[in-house]
């Protein structure tokens, strides 16, 4: 195998894990924002939940 041969894989390497960590940046991007979504959620929820607690306390 020449240098050239060797320079060929050695770039198709590269650019399959370029490609493979592009798709994971993807994934972990779509996860952090499902979680993010997540904890919006639960917060709203706490929120109202101590603002009818606190409704509860002032009546």
């Amino acid at each position: 195998m020449d240098i050239f041969d060797t320079l060929e894989l050695r770039v198709g390497e590269l650019l399959a894990r370029k490609k493979a960590l592009e798709e994971e940046n993807a994934a972990l991007r779509a996860e952090a924002s499902r979680l993010a979504a997540e904890k919006k959620a639960v917060t709203e929820r706490i929120d109202a939940l101590l603002e009818k607690l606190q409704g509860e306390l002032d009546a």
